[in-house]
């Protein structure tokens, strides 16, 4: 009974041990150093690669292919990593520029309203001194015709300078202006009935 049970085990592990060593791929050439044995298809020369088969009829090429094709997944897995990292990084660097530029516009937008507002106030104050200084050389110009001078040509030559030189006229007539003109005196006579105000003119 116990050799029996001794000759089964005995028997069992020897089917197991050649159920592995066929199911191990064993390559075998032979060249000028004699018959070779291996079961690493990468260290077969390549000049015998397509002239034997394994014990199990697969040749080699099969397990090159293979891993040639899980290295192909796996760079092509990597690309399109790579591709969708480089995809985004150029995303960001457009929405960067597009941030950019919309800031630029803004202060730019802001400093020509800055340069506008300036502008208008500007103007305001040129246009409220210009109608005074209109004001004053109307006043001038009236002032000149309604006083005497102390000849006709005087008053001639003071009327065309202020007509041709508005500022350089004005403020002359201001301070050399009154010495050229004919003086006028006021004089009220209340002791004579029906008398009025009276006016004498001199130069």
């Amino acid at each position: 009974m116990v050799s029996r049970t001794i000759t089964l085990l005995l028997t069992m592990l020897l089917a197991s041990s050649l159920a592995a060593a066929a199911s191990a791929e064993i390559y075998t050439w032979e060249d000028a150093n004699g018959v070779n044995f291996t079961d690493d298809s990468s260290s077969v020369p390549e000049k015998f690669r397509e002239q034997f088969f394994t014990e199990t009829g697969i040749p080699p090429e099969s397990t090159t292919l293979q891993v040639k094709v899980s290295m192909s997944r796996q760079d092509k897995l990597g690309a399109s990593k790579e591709s969708k990292a480089a995809v985004r990084l150029a995303n960001l660097e457009q929405k960067k520029i597009a941030a950019e530029a919309t800031k630029q516009k803004q202060l730019q937008a802001e400093e020509f309203q800055n340069t506008l507002q300036s502008l208008v106030f500007y103007i305001e104050i040129l246009a409220v001194l210009g109608v005074f200084l209109f004001v004053i050389w109307m006043i001038t110009i009236v002032d000149i015709v309604r006083n005497e001078f102390m000849s006709p040509s005087i008053k001639t030559v003071w009327l065309l300078l202020v007509l041709l030189l508005p500022l350089i006229g004005m403020l002359a007539y201001m301070f050399w202006g009154s010495p050229y003109k004919c003086i006028r005196v006021v004089a009220r006579n209340c002791s004579e009935p029906g008398h009025g105000v009276g006016m004498i003119s001199g130069c």
